[in-house]
């Protein structure tokens, strides 16, 4: 009943792709490449981002080493590369992210591949809280092309995390205005209000209402911290009553604000507002996936579960891309051993053509299956994962 390990063929193979393709170059120049399949820099991208989308980055990081060896597309080559570094950055795999940096840096023949890839590595360094490291990666950039702004971003929060705000202050000031809401987060934690406070008032006067608003809840929480929830709730209404309109991300900066701190009535209207009540809200503030799970979640955590899939299928229905909602929703279904609930959302999830096969999810039913100890379920489950998964490859491949 078992069957290969998912993709382990596809990665021997490319393997061995790598090592001809090396002979070939090096001992007949004239020998013919390898297919327009195996070698396009298109086709490789496209893969490498599908396997990244269905989580395995190993599979992704093979096919990805087979762009530096393409010599057209050098642009679309360095995005493949910087992709699955990124990936591997974002599960806090930086052993193998650094040993694929080493890798396309030596043997890539673009400029490019090593300049795209610079600022996920800085942001591992900054992870690990290797400053020293991630700044000498970027002096390297300032004499090149000069730095893109994630790095920027990523030095700036690495500085406040290790409590060197006015450092970050020095370097990253005039970068962006939106790296504002990261040393005015520095300054509340250091307890330097006065710093915090004269930043926000420039951040106001630049009219970004959304960046204003997500400072806001810093401030909030600030004040929730400090004993003092008045003052807190002064601070959201007030900024409510400054900006009519907020984006998705600061509304949901806001709901995890006042749910943390028990202000659950004006949580829920906050979110009726987002999401339930479109026709009276302006568009900016229509919630997406993120909004909807918070508040499912706290359903959870009160124990009101027919309340959570109520939000749930009201807020489905609204949204262009609910796979999060899905995957969400089952893994709280399978916490609570409400497996039959959750079957019941897997299936729904998988009948949906438009939503891309999810493996979290798919391993979430495995796993119960085998707590529960139903084998043959927990194969036919893993089986639909190979089979959904090596599917949505073929679609996206060619």
């Amino acid at each position: 009943m078992w069957r290969i390990r998912l993709f382990s063929a596809p990665i021997n193979h490319h393997r061995r792709l790598i090592n001809i393709y090396r002979r070939q170059v090096s001992s007949v120049p004239s020998s013919p490449p390898m297919s327009k399949y195996e070698s396009d820099p298109n086709s490789i991208h496209s893969r490498v981002v599908s396997l990244i989308k269905l989580c395995n980055l190993d599979a992704a990081a093979e096919h990805a080493r087979l762009a530096v060896l393409a010599t057209s597309e050098p642009k679309v080559t360095a995005e493949t590369c910087a992709a699955i570094i990124d990936a591997m950055c974002s599960v806090r795999r930086y052993s193998d992210a650094h040993d694929l940096f080493d890798y396309f840096s030596a043997n890539s023949n673009s400029d490019l591949v090593p300049y795209f890839c610079c600022n996920a590595i800085i942001k591992a360094f900054c992870e690990q809280g290797k400053l020293d490291e991630a700044f000498g990666l970027y002096k390297r950039l300032l004499r090149g092309n000069g730095p893109r702004y994630s790095a920027q971003l990523a030095l700036a929060q690495g500085l406040v995390d290790a409590g060197r705000t006015d450092e970050a202050i020095k370097h990253f000031y005039c970068v962006d205005r939106s790296l504002y809401g990261v040393f005015i987060r520095g300054f509340l934690g250091e307890g330097n209000l006065e710093r915090a406070n004269q930043l926000f008032q420039e951040l106001k006067l630049c009219g970004d209402s959304d960046a204003v608003m997500e400072v806001s809840s810093m401030f909030m929480e600030h004040w929730f911290k400090q004993g003092m929830d008045e003052k807190a709730m002064e601070c959201y209404v007030s900024s409510k009553e400054e900006f009519s309109e907020i984006r998705v991300n600061a509304g949901n900066a806001l709901l995890s604000v006042l749910l943390r701190y028990g202000r659950k009535t004006e949580a829920w209207l906050l979110f009726s507002q987002m999401m339930l009540e479109q026709s009276s809200f302006p568009e900016l503030c229509k919630g997406d996936s993120g909004s909807c799970n918070i508040m499912v979640n706290e359903c959870f955590k009160l124990g009101k579960i027919t309340e959570a899939v109520e939000i749930f299928r009201k807020a489905v229905g609204t949204l262009t891309n609910p796979q999060l909602c899905y995957r969400n929703m089952i893994t709280r279904f399978c916490e609570q051993g409400m497996l039959s609930e959750a079957e019941r959302c897997f299936a729904e999830m998988c009948s949906k053509n438009y939503l891309v096969p999810d493996l979290p999810a798919y391993r979430t039913m495995r796993d119960a299956y085998v707590k529960e100890v139903r084998v043959r379920d927990a194969l036919k489950t893993l089986n639909q994962t190979v089979d959904a998964s090596l599917t949505y490859i073929a679609k996206k491949a060619f």
